[in-house]
């Protein structure tokens, strides 16, 4: 195997992954942003107007139920400020999936509807946010989109590990003159600048953003299952033992739906054969037990979706929290029937969920947007000077310096090989690509070699000037 095929690899995966990581960058940008315009846009709807102390949450419910008589209330999510509207969720059959639901948003204090919007997940994403998303994921091509998507994701921990390891081999080998200005010196001093800052960024998007994907994210749901990593759900039967059903097995990861609320299931559409009528007078009970227990912020009501199930109140996902507890509480006693504080959860669902706040630049609100529109644009930065390397360097004006791997022992290539076998276990996708790229660097490899055997070869510096071969090769 040629000593070259590694760094044509990361050269090739640099012009033809590049494009794809590009398209992806721009989404995100947006994306990262948009829980603020979010709020811009859909102002008129969030806030409530009324200067009125609040009603009870069974009215409110009530108001709600006017607009949609058919419809069964999925979830009710209570503001604890002046200011905002509150919002009723009902379950709808004629929605994609039971992640979607029809938001109702009523004014607190005189109970008027300011208006109907369908949220997504869990995220409490609203249309801009859920279009928005659907780009970022799969172009809006549905499941055949997803793959872009996806293979630019698998590609942004190798790359930023690779750009790494090579400024490292090389940085006590740098031309210390003065990189001439549009050289491609000057346009690699860049790209390594912005890289090296962006690096532990990049692997982050990589880790959080395959588990949004097809193919990855169904192998990290099936390790997490396997090793009892799952989000835990509270018990809601009244009087008896656990319920069972627990986690689906995807956890935040169910049916892969999207940045937009992370596959939260929604809410229950009532269709159990025992299914009972929901007692919306119980809200306010349920609400204040949740206020007693400790409960802070905007809570979330779900009302029992059959007959000898408690309520759930559970403190949904907000800027700036980083615990979202949950208790069940039986809505005719008050008394509550279980307890799932967030310290509770096991570990590895614990990061799953910060994990997924940071990705989407919930966590810490207006920070963490703008922090992932930086590295965004830092991406978008590292694409374009990588691509003025390679047009700088065209028609073999510009060989580099030469890596020398033969120093590389069989205990380097061993650790290469697991590390790179199980990554490809996990990211099927990367392993398809990587394969494809191996063998076009082969070819070139091949056909480069024979060129060079056929007649007599002087390199050039960075800057273009003729020189004697060196023995260290720079990507």
């Amino acid at each position: 195997m040629s000593r070259r095929i590694i760094r044509r690899v990361h050269t090739l995966a640099g012009l033809f992954i590049a494009p794809l990581i590009l398209v992806a960058t721009l989404s995100g940008f947006f994306y990262a942003l948009a829980p603020t315009i979010e709020s811009w846009v859909y102002d008129a709807e969030l806030t409530a107007t009324s200067t009125s102390p609040a009603q009870p949450v069974a009215k409110q419910i009530e108001a709600a139920k006017r607009i949609h008589p058919d419809l069964d209330v999925a979830k009710v999510q209570v503001p604890d400020e002046t200011g905002k509207t509150t919002r009723v969720l009902f379950s709808d059959p004629s929605l994609p999936s039971a992640s979607y639901t029809r938001a109702v948003f009523v004014d607190p204090g005189d109970l008027h509807v300011t208006g109907e919007l369908v949220q997504y997940g869990s995220a409490a994403a609203l249309p801009f946010r859920s279009w928005l998303s659907e780009g970022h994921r799969n172009l809006w091509l549905d499941e055949p989109g997803r793959i872009y998507s996806e293979t630019a994701a698998t590609w942004l921990g190798p790359m930023a590990v690779t750009g790494v390891a090579m400024w490292w081999i090389m940085r006590k080998q740098k031309n210390q003159r003065k990189p001439k200005k549009k050289s491609r010196r000057e346009a690699m001093k860049r790209h390594t600048l912005i890289g090296l800052v962006a690096a532990p960024g990049l692997i982050f998007l990589c880790v959080s953003g395959l588990t949004w994907s097809h193919f990855a994210g169904d192998n990290i749901a099936t390790v997490r299952e396997q090793l009892n990593w799952m989000t835990p759900k509270p018990n809601t039967t009244i009087g008896g033992e656990p319920s069972a059903d627990g986690d689906s097995g995807h956890g935040d990861h169910a049916g892969h739906a999207g940045h937009a609320g992370h596959g939260d299931h929604g809410g229950s559409a009532h269709t159990d054969a025992d299914a009972a009528p929901v007692n919306t007078a119980n809200a306010d009970t349920v609400l204040q037990v949740g206020r007693n227990e400790g409960l802070t912020g905007t809570l979330q009501l779900e009302p029992p979706s059959k007959a000898g199930q408690a309520w759930t109140v559970s403190e949904p996902r907000q800027a700036y929290k980083m615990y979202n507890d949950a208790i069940t509480v039986d809505g005719d006693t008050g008394a509550v029937v279980d307890r799932l504080p967030f310290k509770s959860w096991p570990i590895a669902a614990q990061l799953t969920s910060w994990i997924i706040q940071l990705h989407m630049g919930t966590l810490f609100g207006l920070v963490s947007q703008i922090a992932l529109a930086l590295l965004a644009l830092g991406i978008g930065a590292l694409v374009v000077y990588g691509y003025i390397m390679w047009w700088r360097r065209r028609g073999g004006k510009n060989t580099g310096n030469r890596v020398d791997l033969s120093s590389l022992t069989w205990m380097h290539w061993l650790t290469l090989a697991v590390l790179l076998g199980g990554y490809s276990v996990v990211a099927p996708l990367f392993a398809v690509s990587g394969a494809i790229l191996f063998v076009l660097a082969w070819a070139l490899d091949f056909r480069a070699g024979n060129k060079r055997d056929s007649k007599p070869r002087i390199s050039a510096d960075l800057d273009g000037e003729k020189q004697e071969p060196v023995s260290v090769e720079s990507h």
